[in-house]
């Protein structure tokens, strides 16, 4: 169980019977449209949730790509949930998942500017590129997605010194 300022939450793998709680999480970033051109069907197994009183109120998910890099999917926090902590928590949990397996560079698209900064100076990913939208996805006011970059084994022994 972990503490966020006046929360506790519980941050646990999915399980097989999460996934219209994981999409009730993804609704109000609209991020919901699954299966669809921008995200397959979930990959449960690839699924983290945050569990508050035993409720879903946030979720994050990953991928293992066959050339040996990971790519972060989903993740969202309910928004009376936003600032506690929670989808830090997730980042944290997903990317230690991935150094697990051996991922040593994860990529991720954000289409958000406060959600692209947070990535960069909380994490140390840098911008590698823009993807075009190919559905209604995200932030309805932008059609693209800015693609980020992060040496995963830089962050995870920087994450030891501190």
């Amino acid at each position: 169980m972990s503490e966020a300022p006046g929360e506790r939450f519980e941050i646990s793998r999915a399980g097989p019977d999460d996934r219209e709680q994981i999409l009730a999480v993804m609704r109000p970033a609209n991020m919901h449209h699954v299966p669809s051109p921008e995200m397959g069907e979930l990959e449960l197994t690839r699924f983290f949730v945050a569990r508050v009183d035993g409720r879903i109120v946030g979720a994050g998910g990953y991928a293992l790509l066959e050339d040996g890099h990971g790519k972060t999917t989903l993740l969202a926090v309910l928004p009376e949930f936003q600032g506690t902590g929670l989808g830090a928590a997730l980042q944290d949990t997903r990317l230690a998942e991935m150094h697990r397996h051996g991922v040593h560079t994860v990529t991720t698209n954000a289409d958000r500017p406060a959600t692209i900064d947070w990535y960069r100076r909380r994490y140390g990913y840098r911008a590698v590129g823009r993807l075009r939208k190919l559905h209604d996805f995200g932030d309805p006011s932008t059609d693209h997605w800015t693609t980020l970059e992060l040496d995963l084994g830089s962050h995870m022994r920087g994450n030891r010194r501190r």
